[in-house]
């Protein structure tokens, strides 16, 4: 029988390097690989979280010094013991919540939380009348309760008390160190300092009044 004779395929033609793909395909990667630091460095804990917040803010400089007015030698003494019933509560409620991040970035951020304090003495507290009489138990409770959200402070405030906040806290939330403590920490300390400065009549008390 004569020989089989087999057709000839024709051969694929050899692949060309697409650097297009392979850009994608590396850039890929990176992305994922970048995606994954990010959920890494993000789900640290509380003393990273701020480490990372301080980054380039080392060196935290006020606009305002202490004592606003040059015989209040008491407004820095003040800030101490209402930033330390805050954080430790008086002895009924706990203030913030023991050994929570909430705790650690109230105590790491004394320093921010005190100029803030004093911009508003600075301000005379926005011309706002002391509720002390009527709002001293509600503020113990909502302030000092680490049950207490930021909620149950801010609704103590009135109309005009809640206006001059928003105004004040847009205007802090324009520097970096700032915005991310209240990105960290919520506003319910700030608005607590805030009411209570108020209701010892910006500042005419050496501590602050507490049942």
């Amino acid at each position: 029988a004569p020989p089989t004779v087999r057709p000839q395929l024709p051969q694929p033609a050899p692949m060309k390097r697409r650097p297009d793909l392979v850009c994608l395909v590396v850039w890929t990667l990176a992305a994922a690989c970048g995606s994954s630091a990010l959920t890494l460095r993000s789900s640290g804990n509380s003393s990273s979280a701020t480490l990372g917040a301080r980054d380039g803010n080392a060196e935290h400089i006020c606009p305002v010094e202490l004592p606003t007015r040059t015989n209040d030698t008491f407004q820095e003494p003040y800030f101490e013991k209402l930033h330390g019933v805050l954080l430790h509560g008086n002895g009924v409620f706990e203030g913030c919540l023991n050994e929570s991040a909430q705790e650690h970035y109230v105590e790491e951020f004394a320093e921010e939380l005190q100029c803030l304090y004093a911009v508003m003495l600075a301000d005379r507290c926005g011309g706002l009348q002391s509720k002390h009489s009527s709002r001293q138990e509600a503020w113990e409770k909502a302030c000092l309760n680490p049950k207490a959200d930021l909620l149950d402070a801010y609704d103590l405030m009135d109309q005009t008390e809640k206006l001059y906040f928003q105004r004040f806290k847009k205007q802090a939330s324009e520097r970096q160190i700032y915005a991310t403590y209240l990105e960290l920490a919520g506003y319910k300390e700030l608005v607590c300092i805030l009411m209570k400065t108020v209701d010892d009549e910006c500042l005419a008390f050496a501590s602050p009044r507490l049942l």
